[in-house]
């Protein structure tokens, strides 16, 4: 794309995700099937939409880590009761300091490791950067247990070491078909750059395991509901876009990321990346909110492979035995994942 300001693109793409807000609104109160059909004015809509997020919000897991996969009954249970429900102003005091302070948080939980991601591209090799991330699902479970009293199940650990393991697989023997053709990995100033690299990829990692499971423990009702979590998906992106600008200036002061204005291409691309973001970040927060956030983080890591398959379908990229090893041990893992959950 040649436009290298990480921050900015970070900024736009995270901002993007307001869109949802009114998409999910005008679904939810004009075209959901179980909408009651007396709405009539925009205040009655306002007041529904409103009081289906205030009845998930008054069952969410807190202490509790009993997942289970989503029910096709949940969505309608919420609606009917949303719509029954009394809607005081204090309640909808208390939701609004809810949302407030949980997508606050979200956001800048999820902004400091995606931020993380950009820096290290520069500091450390693409091959160690995929596989540090992807350690997330072993931090994930490890604060799932610490936060949400999850009990140790080998069967888990076994899925999250098996995924580890494949990634690792790809990405050591990425590493060693590139530097055999040529790279230069060996030198004292490269090493030291890159064990900064890695050790920012860590944090980064354990960064975005904290942020699933406090998500899954603040912001996830045990009534599962999509309108819920695709709403305060896209209020992430309201307070992206109306707090977090507040870097841009800072970091073209600084001289760390001088702030300039993409070319026509360089805005379609960011576009593209925004809309893909959107994609993909919605679908997460949904699989985090109604499975957990190892399922979720292994299920993510099922990317790889595939990742590698298109590139040989699509631009004949040959495809090595650690594509495949590593491909079929993270298929494993989630196998063993997916029996898992629907187990319990």
């Amino acid at each position: 794309m040649g436009y290298e300001k990480p921050y900015f693109i970070l900024y736009i793409s995270h901002s993007f995700w307001a869109i949802i807000v009114p998409i999910q609104f005008l679904y939810t109160t004009y075209l959901a099937p179980g909408r009651p059909r007396s709405l009539s004015s925009l205040q009655e809509r306002i007041d529904y939409f409103a009081r289906m997020i205030h009845q998930a919000t008054s069952n969410l897991y807190h202490q509790k880590a009993d997942y289970t996969l989503v029910g096709a009954a949940a969505e309608p249970t919420l609606a009917t009761s949303a719509s029954s429900s009394v809607f005081t102003p204090s309640e909808r005091k208390a939701l609004l300091r809810y949302l407030f302070l949980v997508t606050f948080g979200m956001t800048m939980l999820l902004m400091v490791p995606s931020y993380l991601w950009y820096t290290c591209v520069a500091l450390t090799s693409m091959a160690n950067l995929t596989a540090i991330y992807n350690t997330a699902c072993f931090f994930a479970y490890l604060f799932s247990v610490w936060l949400l009293r999850e009990k140790i199940v080998m069967n888990k650990v076994v899925a999250v070491f098996l995924s580890l393991l494949g990634v690792a697989v790809i990405s050591l023997t990425t590493r060693e078909s590139k530097s055999s053709e040529g790279e230069d990995m060996s030198s004292t100033s490269h090493g030291s750059v890159s064990m900064i690299g890695d050790v920012l990829a860590l944090v980064g990692a354990a960064l975005y395991g904290f942020e699933e499971v406090i998500y899954k423990k603040y912001a996830s009702p045990k009534v599962h509901s999509i309108t819920f979590a695709n709403t305060l998906t896209g209020l992430m992106g309201v307070v992206t876009c109306t707090m977090f600008w507040v870097p841009i200036p800072l970091l073209h002061w600084m001289g760390h990321e001088i702030f300039e204005l993409p070319t026509l291409r360089g805005a379609m691309s960011i576009l593209l990346i925004a809309t893909l973001g959107l994609i993909y970040n919605g679908c997460f927060m949904i699989v985090v909110s109604q499975t957990s956030p190892v399922f979720a983080a292994v299920g993510v890591m099922a990317t790889i492979p595939l990742v590698a398959f298109t590139d040989w379908v699509l631009f004949g990229e040959s495809v090595g035995w650690g594509n495949i090893v590593g491909g079929v041990s993270i298929f494993i893992g989630f196998a063993v994942l997916v029996r898992e959950n629907r187990k319990a």
